[in-house]
């Protein structure tokens, strides 16, 4: 009950039912994923889609040289 938002890191369609439940509990819920391989359907249920295809420097991990 104290959480109010959930970010779902997948652009599977599968959790469409999942993202609705979460939703009808009053939660927020956010989805991450690469938006070209994203269930456009998912994409309309979360509340927020953000794709990480237009920050991708930003959410790969770098190499490190030691």
């Amino acid at each position: 009950p104290g959480i109010d938002v959930i970010v779902l890191v997948s652009g599977d369609g599968d959790f469409i039912a999942l993202v609705e439940y979460l939703k009808n509990l009053g939660k927020r819920v956010e989805v991450m994923a690469f938006g070209k391989t994203t269930s456009g359907v998912l994409k309309e249920t979360a509340d927020e889609f953000i794709d990480m295809d237009e920050g991708l420097p930003k959410f790969l991990l770098k190499n490190s040289k030691h």
